[in-house]
């Protein structure tokens, strides 16, 4: 994986990736190579078996083989008769051969200039590269190889051919198709990454920056690149540090402690003259301060022409929760790094930072100036970085990747304040060991020609992207309209993997990034910021309805609201379904009143004595429900999660419904024995109807599928004989599973003497990989019946 730059003074060599042997080549299409050579790639169910002439090979034949496809045949399909296998050779000193990729940009770069592509070529290549995906995360999803890197470096080469390819796209004028992740990052799937956060973990790197990579990162050549980075801030102990925890970046006002500048043996506190500061914000205004012959002067806003804002983090001790007062050495540190930035020398002298100038106490004057928070960033020249980790680096000595990367692992970028600090200004610098550097400024005057290689090129502008989106991106202000999806989509994104000392801190910050008005929630109790900020809006997008969000709202009529936008969760877990959070033909906004969202959505009435019937036979929602509407097609309704916390009682009285994400089509294609289609639902009880509106309780998140016709039959089929056979509920209601499954026998063994009810029998369990004897088919055909007699109407449901 060595066309992967390494870091400037990287201590890690590239990992190697063990040579296995190619086998022999046919001058065939990477599709047909496998059936040339005589292998079989055969997925049955869960699981991927490899045969060679018939014959189940080793474990390491078979990975042979996976790598001659998959990586040098992959190769050989794309880049032609350019790639000769002893390029892509090294030995080593022990003896064994590894994959070299040095040469691999030059033969990128060759390709992309002779290759003559159009864009009936361009779709073709696209299709190969995706169909090699699917394959590959096939295999590692349900085969051992006995190496993991294997797999880990196929996906790297396919991440590099699909962006050259996306870039002949863009130099043809083409639009770019949507690109393939190799990371699934679902907690229901391994991640072909993983074998680089061991790596990474084993090297010293604390639990929560692991977790924000692995959260942030969807490309595994982008995670490789992190991995061979110096660990950031190794100085510090992260041996108690959990994947929801930095505990290093905690600020503990009983232990908290300044720092001095390095060399300082223990200078004295400076302190701000508080009256003057108190004074100037009554005043409307925002106090800065500069340093004059080692005193603090206090300045008016209004009276400054240029000034500097000051963005830290709490935990590297320039804070101070007792008073208003710094380090004289660290004052005298700051004053410097601020005259050093661009502007009138004369004028840049003043600058605002919180630790002086947001009162410590009286509450009324702190409360004041929070108030005022978004003054200072916006209005400043520059806002200036503080971060220890940048501080101890060169820039000079860097590539713009590098660059990009390294603010990227600050600490300043795991922290919640930070962000409405570097969101609300214009110019911001991160300042480095050497320099200050506008990094926004060197993005968007990027200029690949500049760049030693496109692959630095790929990886830097990948990174810079995500720094846009975290740090720059302006949501601007909420106005309650279709803007509303896309700035809650965008702040839930930057906040998803940072983290604050004070949690009631959080809708201080959001406020404050939407440019809504902060003194909604100053002048509340801090437990109750969080209620007042989602009370504030008008509307919001329906998807919050389907929102899987860790925590969400104890408050009566905002229990769809999350309560946090942090805590490491994908959009779709955290905001719901995309097509209810994006404009389209339909507004995907629902009402935000006091009792709840208002909303129109597709979804059933069940029967009003469905849930008393289940309680009955004591059917739980481990298993799914099988209901069928009026035009007799079936649903099955599978209870997925609790959709909130808390109590999730129903009472036997109340009518369920199901609200669905998305109408369901009727006409979908399947399999015979599969789904024809899929939407999320909401499973709630009915309290009232009102004025035309149902009024509803969630309580479960479900997954509602339209079965195939295989299982409509079926369903169908035990539903028909179940009413025939005519058994009284209150016979029913007496006897155990086993004894209806007898009393139903005879009408059941009747059913399969039909041969197409015995060969559709034949197929579903064939289908289920269950045995395909008379007697395991009869038995499920009894489980079905049965079922279908207890609950008779009560399966029906109305749309």
């Amino acid at each position: 994986m060595d066309h992967i730059p390494l870091p400037h003074e990287s201590p890690y060599p590239h990992i190697k990736i063990l040579y296995l042997g190619y086998l022999s080549h046919d001058k065939g299409s990477w599709y047909t190579y496998p059936q040339s050579q005589g292998w079989q790639v055969i997925r049955n169910k869960d699981k991927t078996v490899i045969l060679h002439d018939g014959e189940m090979p080793s474990t390491a034949d078979s990975a042979a083989f996976v790598q001659s496809w998959l990586y040098f045949e992959l190769l050989k399909e794309v880049l032609g008769d350019m790639v000769h296998l002893e390029r892509f050779m090294r030995k080593e000193a022990d003896g064994t051969t590894t994959i070299s990729t040095q040469h691999l940009e030059a033969l990128i770069a060759d390709w992309s200039v002779n290759c003559g592509y159009g864009k009936k070529e361009l779709d073709q290549l696209y299709k190969l590269l995706i169909q090699h995906r699917t394959t590959g995360l096939m295999l590692f999803l349900t085969m051992d190889l006995g190496n993991p890197l294997l797999l880990l470096s196929i996906a790297a080469i396919n991440e590099r051919l699909m962006a050259a390819m996306m870039d002949l796209h863009v130099q043809l004028g083409l639009e770019t198709p949507v690109d393939q992740a190799w990371r699934l990052r679902n907690k229901e799937f391994p991640d072909i990454g993983q074998p680089i956060l061991d790596l990474m973990q084993t090297r010293g790197w604390c639990p929560y920056d692991l977790r924000r990579l692995d959260t942030e990162i969807k490309d595994v050549s982008i995670l490789y690149y992190y991995s061979n980075f110096k660990v950031p801030r190794s100085s510090k102990d992260h041996s108690a540090c959990s994947k929801e925890h930095c505990l290093t970046m905690l600020t503990d006002p009983a232990t908290y402690k300044l720092s001095h500048r390095s060399g300082c043996p223990n200078c004295p506190l400076l302190s701000a003259n508080m009256h003057e500061i108190e004074s100037i914000l009554r005043g409307n205004s925002i106090p800065l301060i500069s340093l004059e012959n080692g005193r603090i002067m206090v300045h008016d806003l209004i009276g400054v022409s240029e000034f500097v804002a000051i963005s830290h983090v709490w935990a590297e001790g320039a804070g101070n929760v007792e008073g208003n007062a710094l380090q004289t050495c660290l004052l005298g540190t700051i004053s410097e790094l601020v005259k050093e930035l661009p502007g009138d020398k004369q004028s840049l002298k003043y600058f605002w930072i919180d630790t002086l100038c947001v009162p410590v106490k009286p509450r009324e004057m702190q409360t004041l100036a929070l108030n005022k928070m978004r003054v200072p960033y916006e209005e400043a020249k520059h806002v200036l970085v503080l971060d220890s980790h940048l501080r101890s680096l060169n820039s000079k000595d860097m590539s713009t990747t590098e660059l990009f990367a390294q603010v990227s692992c600050s600490s300043w970028m795991r922290r919640l304040w930070t962000l409405q600090e570097g969101r609300l200004a214009e110019n911001v610098w991160f300042q480095f060991a050497d320099k200050a550097v506008n990094v926004k400024t060197v993005f968007t005057h990027l200029d690949r020609r500049s760049i030693p290689s496109r692959v630095d090129y790929w990886l830097g502008h990948a990174i810079s992207l995500d720094l846009w989106m975290q740090i720059w991106y302006r949501g601007g202000k909420v106005r309650n309209t279709s803007f509303v999806a896309g700035s809650l989509s965008s702040t839930s994104h930057s906040l998803r993997t940072r983290s604050v000392s004070v949690p009631t801190d959080e809708a201080l910050c959001l406020l404050n990034i939407m440019d809504m008005d902060l003194t909604r929630v100053t002048t509340v109790e801090p437990t109750k910021r969080m209620e007042v900020f989602w009370r504030a809006f008008e509307k919001v997008p329906k998807s919050f309805l389907f929102s899987k969000a860790n925590e969400k709202m104890l408050a009566k009529g905002i229990h769809w609201a999350p309560s946090s936008f942090m805590g490491f969760q994908s959009e779709k877990e955290w905001l719901g379904p995309r097509n209810l959070n994006s404009p389209g033909e339909d507004d995907p906004h629902a009402l935000v009143t006091r009792d709840g969202l208002q909303l129109a959505l597709p979804g059933f009435l069940l029967h009003q004595d469905l849930l008393a019937r289940m309680k009955q036979y004591d059917f739980t929602w481990n298993f799914p429900l099988m209901i069928q509407d009026a035009n007799g097609i079936w649903y099955s309704i599978r209870v997925d999660e609790s959709w909130r916390q808390g109590s999730n009682t129903i009472h036997n009285s109340q009518q369920l419904a199901v609200i669905l994400a998305r109408e369901l089509d009727p006409q979908g294609s399947s399999e015979t024995f599969s789904f024809k289609d899929f939407a999320v639902g909401v499973l709630a009880s009915i309290d009232k109807t009102e004025d035309n509106i149902i009024h509803v309780t969630a309580h479960y998140h479900v997954a509602v599928e339209i079965l195939g016709e295989g299982f409509q039959t079926s369903c169908s089929t035990a539903k028909k004989c179940a009413l025939e056979v005519g058994t009284e509920q209150s016979i029913l209601m007496s006897e155990s599973h086993a004894v209806s499954k007898e009393r139903h026998q005879t009408a059941a063994q009747q059913l399969l003497e039909d041969i197409d009810t015995m060969e559709m029998m034949t197929r579903q369990a064939r289908h289920m990989g269950e045995p395909e004897d008379y007697e395991h088919i009869l038995s499920n055909l009894l489980d079905a019946i049965a079922v279908a007699a207890r609950f008779g109407d009560r399966s029906e449901a109305h749309k």
